[in-house]
């Protein structure tokens, strides 16, 4: 049995798709490609695939990651190769990565997740939010309600935000955001509470949220860095020591 790990992007109208629907289409292209993919064992066998953190409804990405374990395989290439063949328009597999016996799952791994953010041509603020966004995250604390299972609770985001790097000619900004079991923040609070701390309102699906990939955590000695899940280029790597 092989572990593999696929990276593929979601973009185009297949966006508007929710994740529970982009699982049975993943179920279905597997099967359709002719995958020898392992199934779990018991009354209802099921395939054993996991997906990292699920994509908003709306938002793009080309970093989105999907585990699956299967009895056999010629090479990776091929399994890419066959799963591509039978995908519609908006979903591309990227690459695939075998998986050692250890390696978490992506769901689990997940630490931190980069986003390009744009407004939409027709919901644009009138006002120059490049400037004040900028000024806005050069604050001490960043406040803002999140919602929890318990209710609601206040939260710093400042130490959730890990980078960011703001574009005025293109109007965009991409931000490195924690995305863990511990701690996620999602662009969308971000951007409520910027708003709020102008007397304004966000207004629904006025943010084009592009995820541009997803990072685990890694040591190597007393550094301590984050990663996109494939890669072999140290410079995707940012350092969270120093």
């Amino acid at each position: 049995m092989n572990r593999l790990r696929l990276k593929f992007s979601k973009n185009g109208p297949i966006k508007f798709i929710g994740h529970l629907d982009v699982m049975r289409y993943f179920q279905k292209a597997i099967r359709r490609a002719e995958i020898d993919i392992k199934y779990s064992e018991g009354f209802s066998p099921h395939q054993v695939i996991s997906f990292a953190q699920p994509l908003s409804v709306g938002a793009t990405s080309d970093g989105e990651y999907m585990d699956m374990t299967v009895n056999s395989m010629k090479s990776v290439s091929d399994v890419m190769n066959r799963l591509n063949a039978v995908m519609n328009e908006g979903i591309e597999i990227l690459a695939i990565k075998e998986l050692g016996e250890r390696e978490e799952k992506a769901m689990t791994a997940a630490y931190a997740a980069k986003y390009r953010i744009r407004f939409r041509n027709s919901l644009k603020p009138d006002f120059d939010w490049i400037n004040e966004f900028e000024a806005y995250l050069k604050k001490d604390k960043l406040s803002a309600m999140k919602k929890t299972k318990s209710g609601e609770k206040e939260i710093d985001m400042k130490p959730l935000i890990f980078e960011y790097n703001i574009d005025k000619e293109d109007e965009s900004v991409d931000l490195l955001l924690s995305m863990s079991s511990a701690a996620t923040l999602k662009p969308a609070l971000l951007f409520g509470a910027f708003f709020n701390s102008l007397n304004k309102e966000l207004s629904t699906n006025a943010l084009d949220v592009h995820r541009i990939d997803i990072y685990r955590y890694m040591e190597d000695g007393e550094t301590k860095y984050i990663e996109p899940f494939i890669t072999d280029d140290i410079n995707t790597r940012f350092i969270l020591n120093g």
